[in-house]
């Protein structure tokens, strides 16, 4: 018992600094971990706001394609009731 107690007052700066940096290690490892928690936490409110992000594309893109198929089938309309205009006053005119 004598040896420990004269061991730790002949060391006791070194074994203060060892504890010490023992203590500190284990704060960060805790600090580090919670960061990381968290910023999982935000890549995957990220993902999922990339994803909504990717479906709005989508629907954009459908609206783009079914306003195009729209003004296609309107220019048709369009040519046919010309065409219809012209043959009704070619009947008239006779």
């Amino acid at each position: 018992m004598t040896q420990f107690r004269e061991f730790v007052l002949g060391n006791f700066k070194s074994l203060v600094l060892v504890l010490s940096f023992i203590v500190t290690m284990y704060v960060q490892h805790v600090n580090n971990t919670t960061h990381i928690a968290e910023l999982t936490a935000k890549c995957t409110g990220l993902e999922l706001k990339i994803q909504d992000q990717y479906e709005r594309i989508d629907a954009i893109k459908l609206d783009k394609a079914v306003f195009e198929a729209t003004m296609t089938q309107f220019t048709s309309i369009q040519t046919d009731i010309r065409e219809m205009r012209s043959d009704i006053k070619e009947l008239l005119q006779k």
